[in-house]
This record gives structure tokens, C-alpha cells and sequence, in this order.
């Protein structure tokens, strides 16, 4: 089962103009999560896919599901 959701900035960000927003990736990083919940943020790129925790590059983060 699919589950759809988004990535926020907390209210408490340090910078006052991503507080409560949305996370971006870039172009060819995708956010997903595991069967365990746990996120992480995926490059598509072509010869050296990566795959990291979205913690290590968003230490606090509030998530938003989706109906």
C-alpha cells in the first residue's frame, strides 16, 4: 500500500523563510520512505544511484500524510 505524504520544515527552522514550508529535493531526488517508516532521499542519478537518510540532510522535519 502506498501512503502519500509531504515533508516540512518545522516551525522552529533556523531560517524564518522555511518555517512550516515544504521540502524541495532537487531534480533527480526523491524522498521515500521503508516498510519500517523511516525516510530517506534517493538520487536517480543514471551510473551512481545513492541512497541516504533524509535525517542526515534534514536533522528535524514534520510529515504530513495524505488521503
Amino acid at each position: 500500500m502506498r501512503k502519500k505524504f509531504k515533508i516540512m520544515y518545522p516551525q522552529d527552522w533556523h531560517d524564518e523563510g522555511k518555517q512550516g514550508k515544504p521540502f524541495h529535493t532537487s531534480a533527480k531526488t526523491m524522498v521515500v520512505m521503508n516498510g519500517a517508516g523511516v525516510f530517506f532521499l534517493y538520487n536517480e542519478e543514471t551510473y551512481y544511484p545513492s541512497v541516504r537518510l533524509l535525517s542526515d540532510v534534514l536533522p528535524k522535519y514534520d510529515v504530513v500524510w495524505k488521503d
